[in-house]
């Protein structure tokens, strides 16, 4: 045990074990509910990003061009995933390996100065670490993926899915596939209907009076219509010039 302290609270390993201390109170704090885990994101996410940037500019510019459309942090294998997360896993495996190869390296160039030893060993770790960081979080992408819901304006010609046992002018309720478990949305058809759960509808326009997004069932529609809703663009124009010729 005390060879462990001493191993953990020597240069350069103490210059990560401090950190490391800090982020294991972090989960401990976010185990016990009181914080987040995307806690940093939006605050220090660009500061990172920046510092990241300005430290490993020169080694990472092929890849950022490469990379046009994605950001520094994209590439680094970073993105997806809440700036906690990739800031653990860079602090644990950089001290790791500081921890493994630090006194090993420092008995090997015993012979330059220690502090140029020591920062050196940092820096080679911390890079190290990031990269490898970089590749173990890549997995934990759809673990932090966000399903947005789709704009009012986005479901007009879309096709729902009547869920309720009738459509009036004032009652009824359709889902729509959006990728992940699908909204649930109030509909109205004021016209006499036959629509019942399990019957498909074409999303007309939204009615904000009766927070109710109008219908019709897709069995009104023409063929050459019903080919359009194989294009969310043209269902949705066409959606439009229904609203405007009612």
């Amino acid at each position: 045990m005390t060879d462990f302290l001493a191993a953990i609270l020597a240069f350069p390993t103490v210059l990560f074990t401090i950190p490391l201390g800090v982020v294991v109170g972090y989960w401990l704090t976010v185990i016990v509910g009181a914080v987040g885990v995307d806690v940093l994101d939006g605050h220090m996410g660009g500061a990172l990003e920046g510092g990241a940037k300005g430290a490993m500019e020169g080694g990472a510019k092929a890849a950022l061009e490469g990379h046009a459309h994605g950001s520094f942090l994209d590439v680094l294998g970073f993105g997806g995933v809440p700036t906690t997360v990739s800031v653990s896993f860079v602090v644990f495996l950089s001290w790791l390996l500081s921890l493994a190869v630090g006194r090993p390296l420092q008995a090997l160039l015993g012979a330059l100065p220690g502090v140029l030893v020591t920062g050196g060993l940092a820096t080679l770790c911390l890079g190290v670490g990031v990269v490898l960081a970089g590749l173990a979080v890549r997995p934990l992408r759809p673990l932090f993926a966000v399903q947005q819901a789709p704009r009012r304006a986005e479901l007009m010609g879309r096709v729902c899915v009547v869920a309720s046992g009738r459509v009036d002018g004032r009652f009824g309720h359709a889902t729509v596939e959006d990728g992940g478990a699908g909204l649930i949305l109030n509909i109205v058809c004021d016209k006499t209907n036959e629509l019942k759960r399990g019957e498909k509808a074409l999303i007309l326009a939204y009615d904000a009076t009766r927070d109710a997004y109008e219908v019709e069932p897709v069995d009104w529609l023409l063929p050459q219509e019903i080919e359009h809703l194989k294009d969310p663009l043209t269902a949705s124009a066409m959606a439009r010039d229904k609203v405007r010729t009612r």
